[in-house]
């Protein structure tokens, strides 16, 4: 194994997972990846284009059936990893034994008769042939997804024959791109972030093989990212340039008018910047890390969205001045691994803050509640967005595929430790043990804003509580002694060896949250129409509404809690003219937290029911919901 020249500030394990997560978890496992539905539909589908070949029947355009497989796969294998399940093991072990048997002479696997067609579709071919100017050509990332879970399921199983497939696999692509003679960023669509995204699982093979033909086009493709010739976008030179996201454009560097914009696409970006955040800890290299630190940045100021997620319907596009919000769910998964990422490297807290209120929030909303499928795309208003028979794939889709691998994502962000101690990231109810000791998260944080911890510790050492930056009172109490930390940090509290149990009451004052938009997009917009332009809103308002949290919880009104839609859409917001906001906890079957919140206003009070916008927003069913107030 190639040691890491940059370790990371703290080492992690995965934690098992109570309550409402891990119940979800359990529905999603079931119904996506063990039951006989999920084998004979869900995993046949995603098997076929394997052997029909099919995704460049339209050739030079090329499609992404090849991504669904690879999707699933890994999601599987984690789940695997998670909790091991000898039945869910033999179905893994069943479809790699058929997938690998694809491979041809050379070791390609994939869903392309022409494995060599990899370079953008000219747009002008593109209208001609499927009736839009399109530069479809998905071959590189389909095999990014390909390899990926082979070498998950070499890590899961310990199989040699399959990391020869995925090295064998690995070292045809790269003679491909060396055959045509371009950089690999100039392959796929979308401006190179697409095929560039696979360098995160050409390094995680890279340190299983010290195979340096890998390492070599995953610094290619780097370089082709920043200051080589090739025609992609320079997303590592940009970032480093602090230019916003959402004008970077390879040949126009400085749009200036919002019509001119390219449109960034989101997780195929976050993706690449995850495997910049590989190729820093490989090579030491500081611009790497440094490039990813300022495109997070950026993120922030430009792309944080009202739900806690970065872009508008998986695109760059300035998110930050568009009121509502929609985030697809591989965005999200992205942005909570680039996040993590970014913690795992430097330690700092803030990254584990934004990470959770996005798990909480568009994440564990991103699913239907029976575990059996979920949205193309989470809104703040009106219901999600579901989507099926995309390239005539009727059981999969590629966030639903990807969603899995969330939960146990989550799982080992739980706690972490390094010499200086125990770090309590995730407040999710759990059992996590790591070398310094055990330890136990009671359910209560989502609900009530309030934990127990009880810690097992072979010796004596420090336990360092996340307390996040809207927890303006906190309240720790240990053997008998409170404490009350400042906010937005670790607070720092040593323990004996032994059995100790930590108490944290964290700050249920709900919290207001405003923003001044330029754009106000609304559900009666033709979601169709918004999917690709960036659009004036059929129903433009003149209203910069707020949002209200209590703790990490975003709260909506709903239909399913007796309010209308049309009292949703025309009640006047209370930005700017609250006196004061108080909220009830009241007991609703189907919620995880539910209020009743009174609004003070000069006009008088007025009390609406909410609940958490994961309850409001995972029925996918005909109840509306908003959490504009």
């Amino acid at each position: 194994m190639v040691d890491y020249k940059i370790k990371d500030r703290v080492s992690i394990d995965r934690a098992k997972l109570f309550g409402f997560t891990s119940e979800l978890y359990s529905k999603v496992i079931e119904q996506r990846m063990t039951s006989d539905f999920a084998v004979e539909n869900v995993l046949a589908e995603a098997e076929e284009p394997f052997f029909s070949k099919n995704d460049d029947e339209s050739a030079p355009v090329g499609w992404w059936r090849g991504e669904f497989w690879g999707k699933w796969m890994i999601s599987a294998v984690r789940a695997c990893k998670y909790e091991y399940n000898e039945k869910l093991a033999t179905i893994i072990r069943n479809s790699l034994g058929k997938i690998m048997a694809t491979a041809d002479e050379f070791g390609y696997i994939g869903t392309y008769k022409d494995r060599k067609l990899v370079l953008p579709c000219p747009k002008e071919l593109g209208a001609k042939i499927i009736g839009f100017r399109c530069d479809f050509c998905w071959n590189i990332w389909c095999q990014k997804y390909t390899l990926w879970a082979l070498i998950e399921a070499y890590e899961l199983f310990g199989d040699e024959s399959i990391l020869i497939a995925a090295e064998k696999m690995a070292n045809q692509l790269i003679d491909v791109v060396h055959e045509l003679g371009v950089n690999p960023c100039e392959t796929g669509t979308f401006f190179g972030v697409a095929s560039g995204s696979i360098m995160k699982p050409m390094l995680m093979l890279y340190r299983h093989t010290a195979n340096k033909k890998l390492l070599d086009f995953v610094i290619s493709i780097a370089d082709g990212f920043e200051n080589k010739e090739a025609k992609c976008i320079k997303i590592i030179k940009k970032s480093l340039e602090e230019i916003p996201i959402h004008i970077w454009n390879y040949d126009n560097p400085v749009a200036e008018k919002r019509s001119t914009y390219t449109s960034q696409k989101a997780y195929e970006m976050m993706s690449c910047f995850e495997g910049i955040c590989e190729l820093y800890r490989i090579t030491g290299i500081e611009k790497y890390l440094t490039a990813t630190q300022k495109f997070y940045a950026l993120l922030m100021k430009y792309e944080y969205n009202r739900l806690f997620c970065v872009g508008f319907n998986d695109r760059f596009l300035f998110a930050a001045v568009i009121e509502d919000a929609i985030s697809e769910p591989c965005d999200i998964i992205h942005f909570l691994r680039l996040t993590a990422d970014l913690y795992l490297i430097t330690g700092e807290s803030r990254y584990m803050e934004l990470y959770e209120l996005a798990f909480v929030n568009p994440f564990l909303a991103s699913l239907t509640r029976d575990g059996s499928y979920g949205a193309r795309a989470v809104r703040s208003m009106s219901h999600p967005v579901t989507e099926r028979d995309v390239v005539r794939m009727k059981y999969n889709h590629c966030c639903v595929n990807n969603m899995p691998r969330a939960f146990e994502h989550a799982a080992t962000m739980i706690a972490s430790e390094n010499d200086d101690g125990i770090f309590v990231n995730l407040y999710l109810p759990s059992a996590l043990k790591l070398r310094q000791g055990e330890l136990q998260i009671s359910d209560g944080y989502m609900k009530e804003c309030k934990v127990e911890i009880r810690v097992s510790a072979p010796a004596a050492t420090t336990v360092h509580l996340r307390i996040p930056s809207w927890s303006k009172k906190t309240n720790v109490s240990c053997g008998g002694t409170s404490y009350a930390p400042a906010c937005n940090g670790y607070f720092d509290l040593p323990i004996t060896a032994g059995d100790t149990v930590i108490l944290v009451e964290f700050d249920r004052t709900p919290r207001l949250m405003y923003g001044n938009y330029e754009r106000h997009i609304f559900p009666m917009t033709p979601y169709l129409k918004q999917r690709y332009d960036l659009i004036e809103p059929a129903e433009p308002t003149n209203e910069n509404k707020a949002t209200l949290c209590i703790g990490p919880v975003l709260l909506a009104m709903t239909t399913q809690l007796g309010t209308s839609w049309k009292y949703m859409l025309e009640r006047p917001t209370v930005n700017g003219i609250c006196k004061s906001c108080t909220a009830e906890p009241v007991e609703k079957e189907g919620t995880i937290a539910c209020y009743n919140v009174t609004f003070e206003t000069a006009e008088g009070k007025e009390t609406i029911p909410m609940c958490d916008f994961v309850s409001a927003s995972n029925r996918f069913i005909p109840e509306d919901y908003s959490i504009f107030v």
